[in-house]
């Protein structure tokens, strides 16, 4: 059986390329890179069938859907985000999950979602679902640097809260690394060693931090699974966060931005407490789910044998060209709207 994993090839936020790095150390090989984007037209060498572990974050071109059928896929830790046009995202938000679209989930389910907002999702169209969290929780620990222990790092923190970090460590001898994970990517031919590499390099420094102070997600879960004391700087209030972070509120040491400038918090950076160990089960169960996946596929299988849908290739055809139909016509009354909008606020400007 040939093995593969997803990529987001226009990716600008290091957070992918992990999700990817926690596919591939979890499966015995790799022979495909899938284009998460385009997966309805994904070909196979010959039209062999690919073992694809699907954890991602799904999807801006809700009308690539559903993929094709030489993949047999393994449905786990998937997070929907329905942002709009005003994101730059399909304007499409439940068509796509609505007739075949919707009968691919239901074939290869249960799915394995990253959240209770994507689980509530699936369940608003009669999905079957359960709560996997994130693949990146079953990371291995990097190797250790000569540097360990000698550094903090800051992931993508605002620039006031930055500034406290360095202002409170300033006399303690502790090195303060910036690090980002906003990185531009989006060459669809970069080789998925050197995006891996990319990964691996900063889960590595990560590895050897005293403590890592992030508001990215795809820090903080990277941490918890290496055991690297992190704080997530996260306000749960916030709808945007609280969709994504809300089921790992229990398995990190995490506080809120106004908390954080005003030092409303106990936490000791020179000899920070280990995180949480709560989110070991879900580790477990995520590397066992893809261990049983691994070893379903063994051996040599056709795409017949594996097809679980019922739907024949025109069938899925002229469904998804309905829904591309579709797609552009709310795109295009979307833009009109915008349009509007545009120029009233121009002649708004020209007036002042």
């Amino acid at each position: 059986m040939k093995y593969g994993v997803l990529s987001h090839f226009s990716t600008k936020n290091l957070g992918d390329d992990i999700q990817t790095y926690a596919a591939v150390k979890l499966l015995p090989k790799v022979d495909y890179v899938l284009d998460r984007e385009n997966l309805d037209s994904f070909c196979s060498e010959n039209g062999e069938p690919v073992a694809v572990v699907m954890n991602s974050w799904w999807m801006w071109e809700k009308w690539n859907w559903p993929p094709a059928d030489c993949i047999y896929p393994l449905m786990i830790s998937m997070h929907i985000n329905n942002y709009d046009h005003y994101h730059g995202a399909s304007p499409i938000q439940n068509e796509w999950i609505e007739g075949i679209g919707g009968d691919y989930f239901r074939a290869y389910g249960p799915v394995g979602a990253r959240d209770q907002t994507t689980m509530k999702y699936f369940a608003e169209h009669n999905i079957d679902s359960y709560f996997s969290g994130c693949l990146t929780l079953t990371l291995p620990k990097q190797k250790k640097t000569s540097d360990a222990g000698t550094y903090i790092c800051v992931v993508d923190l605002k620039p006031e809260l930055e500034e406290k970090v360095r202002e409170w460590l300033a006399d303690t001898g502790l090195e303060v690394r910036k690090i980002t994970h906003k990185y531009d990517a989006r060459n669809p031919d970069t080789p998925l060693e050197e995006r891996l590499r990319k990964a691996e390099e900063v889960l590595t420094i990560y590895q050897n931090a005293k403590v890592v102070i992030t508001e990215r997600l795809h820090a903080t879960l990277p941490c918890l699974a290496m055991e690297v004391p992190v704080i997530s700087i996260v306000d749960l209030d916030s709808p945007d966060n609280y969709t994504r972070w809300a089921p790992y509120s229990d398995w990190v040491n995490y506080i809120s931005e106004e908390n954080f400038i005003n030092h409303n918090f106990q936490y000791d950076f020179l000899n920070p407490p280990p995180n949480p160990t709560n989110y070991l089960t879900a580790r477990e169960s995520l590397i066992k789910r893809v261990q049983d996946f691994v070893a379903e596929t063994t051996g040599e299988y056709s795409v017949e044998q594996l097809k679980k849908t019922t739907y024949t290739p025109e069938e899925a055809h002229n469904w998804q060209y309905e829904l591309m139909h579709r797609t552009l016509d709310i795109w295009l009354y979307a833009n009109r709207d915008l349009l509007r909008e545009n120029k009233k606020l121009k002649k708004m400007l020209q007036k002042l």
